[in-house]
């Protein structure tokens, strides 16, 4: 790794690291807390980011946000004040899955990323990268999934390996296109980042896109299944 590629992951390390401590520290605090802050980031988000990817005339920019990015941190407030207090994991999940796909993907796709996937869009995601979000995801839902559901029934056979297999390919596949999604908006507009609030990450949608994809999915497995 070149003194360049230190220099940025340290900053990414960093910045990753308030993240954890400010929006962890709320989510143990509390759920109102966490959805307050979630609320303050959308509101940032629309005011800042989200503008500069969608220059389109207010009616449909309203409601192309009631979309995105607003529906996604509905899933999240929702998750947060429906279940924090008795499924804890539960509302941080899509974090945990979204934000270890991006880690592992940006770890391994540094180390051995030869084969790029759509490099005129974006340049740093590879196929090991993506490769390297899958096993990461399928390790953390073999460690949470039966913690979540309070049952061992996705562990206890190879069936049900397979079956966690295939889900948390599919979670993968899902963050990875809230990651697209945001890389082609932003080649589109020539920028290289929606922000500059989060030194090494960007804006709040380069560290959320992901994110933002995966939520509404939990939500909805979350009401049908819990």
């Amino acid at each position: 790794m070149t003194f360049q590629g230190f220099s940025e992951f340290t900053k990414r390390s960093f910045t990753a690291l308030i993240l954890i401590l400010c929006f962890g520290g709320s989510y143990l605090h509390s759920g109102l807390l966490f959805s307050l802050i979630l609320a303050f980031v959308c509101l940032v988000i629309l005011a800042t980011e989200w503008p500069k990817l969608v220059p389109v005339s207010p009616m449909h920019y309203i409601l192309l946000s009631l979309v995105y990015p607003v529906t996604p941190i509905i899933s999240l407030i929702a998750l947060t004040l429906h279940y924090r207090d008795s499924n804890f994991f539960l509302p941080a999940y899509p974090f945990l899955i979204a934000w270890t796909a991006d880690t592992c993907g940006y770890l391994v796709g540094k180390a051995c990323g030869k084969h790029k996937i759509y490099p005129s869009i974006s340049p740093g995601k590879s196929w090991e990268g993506l490769f390297g979000s899958f096993v990461g995801v399928f390790l953390l839902n073999i460690a949470l999934v039966p913690v979540i559901t309070k049952s061992t029934i996705y562990t206890n056979s190879i069936l049900s390996i397979i079956l966690l297999g295939l889900y948390s390919l599919i979670l993968t596949i899902i963050a990875f296109l809230g990651g697209f999604l945001i890389s082609y908006l932003k080649r589109k507009h020539g920028l290289k980042d929606t922000g500059s609030l989060l030194p090494g990450h960007g804006g709040f949608l380069d560290r959320f896109d992901s994110v933002f994809f995966v939520a509404p999915v939990i939500t909805i497995l979350a009401w049908l299944v819990l």
